[in-house]
């Protein structure tokens, strides 16, 4: 269904709900004010790539796989996957968390893009009934995300990209692999997530309080997806591993990514919604964040794409319009117990 649009940047697509945002008397949001020229954007997006691919080079050849690779059967991962291994040369490992609502397409797609690469491939499926209560408890109770990741994610999708963050560090460590590799692009995650070396145990410290969160929120079971053991963190060589975003240093339009995969055998889903190409479940978390928190979950990533020339902002704004309708959604809904208004349905 079309929101009705609250007001609106007149540069990018930002809303005037979005958390701390401000407007200049010419209705442009303080993030357009501040963005940087389209020439040092280019600069620092050299640099990034230069520093990405100093990295890679550096960690070539050092375990089993050079990067386990996180991969969704989505277009970006798709395109960075084949990016990894044929522009970088690397030897992937490309691991999927199947959530229990890939699409049919999607799993198809993840067959077809490592087969035609030549990729080694795993898919692991966490327990339904964790899953289920996983995402059920993300939009029932409070807490679950911090004020900056609101900004990112729906609740739904914010537990499960932090579970599969958890998971790809696991997987990284059993296969002695130095590399993590993600596909999000600019306005998912911070731009200095192009690079980003752990410090494993420094981190899961850090992590401590979040990991007891989750404890509580979802049960015991969330051990085995969002801490890792310290016998595990203590087989790791230096302790240290490596997270690229390869899709940070490039500038691609859609149609470019898409081209490139579809040349793969990659087809698009028809069953996931406007903004996820791998998952049934992704409506569910945009509606949800609407209605909680007034903007769509995917208006900072598409204000960022405008800005950098990759959308135009006619298209954008047509896509943050559209919000999905929940009652269209009952099949999602009731596979992790959730009424349309937002409330735990009877065992």
């Amino acid at each position: 269904m079309a929101a009705e649009l609250p007001v609106t940047c007149t540069r990018c697509v930002l809303p005037a709900t979005f958390p701390g945002i401000t407007f200049d008397a010419a209705g442009v949001c303080g993030y357009c004010q501040d963005a940087a020229t389209a020439g040092s954007v280019a600069v620092a997006r050299q640099q990034l790539r230069a520093r990405m691919e100093a990295v890679i080079a550096a960690s070539r050849g050092q375990g089993a796989y050079d990067c386990i690779v996180a991969f969704s059967g989505g277009k970006d991962s798709s395109y960075t996957l084949q990016s990894l291994v044929r522009t970088y040369q690397l030897r992937c490992l490309a691991v999927t968390i199947d959530n229990g609502f890939l699409s049919e397409q999607a799993r198809t797609n993840c067959t077809t893009v490592t087969s035609a690469l030549g990729v080694d491939f795993l898919m692991f499926r966490p327990a339904p009934t964790f899953m289920a209560r996983m995402y059920r408890t993300s939009v029932t109770a409070g807490g679950v995300q911090s004020p900056a990741a609101i900004k990112r994610a729906s609740a739904i999708c914010n537990s499960c990209i932090s579970m599969i963050n958890t998971l790809m560090v696991t997987f990284a460590i059993q296969h002695e692999a130095p590399l993590i590799a993600g596909g999000y692009i600019g306005g998912q995650v911070p731009k200095d997530m192009a690079v980003l070396d752990l410090n494993l145990i420094q981190q899961e410290r850090m992590r401590a309080p979040q990991q007891e969160r989750y404890t509580q929120l979802f049960g015991p079971a969330a051990g085995h997806f969002f801490f890792i053991r310290q016998s595990l963190l203590q087989q790791h060589p230096n302790g240290h591993v490596t997270v690229i975003n390869p899709m940070l240093t490039v500038a691609l339009r859609e149609e470019e990514i898409l081209t490139t995969i579809q040349a793969l055998g990659w087809q698009p889903s028809q069953d996931t919604g406007r903004h996820s190409s791998n998952c049934r479940l992704n409506d569910v978390g945009i509606a949800f964040h609407y209605r909680q928190h007034g903007f769509h979950p995917y208006v900072l990533e598409l204000a960022e794409q405008v800005r950098a020339g990759l959308m135009d902002r006619a298209e954008a704004l047509d896509r943050v319009q559209h919000i999905p309708d929940l009652a269209t959604l009952t099949p999602q809904l009731a596979q992790i117990g959730l009424r349309p208004d937002g409330t735990a349905a009877p065992d």
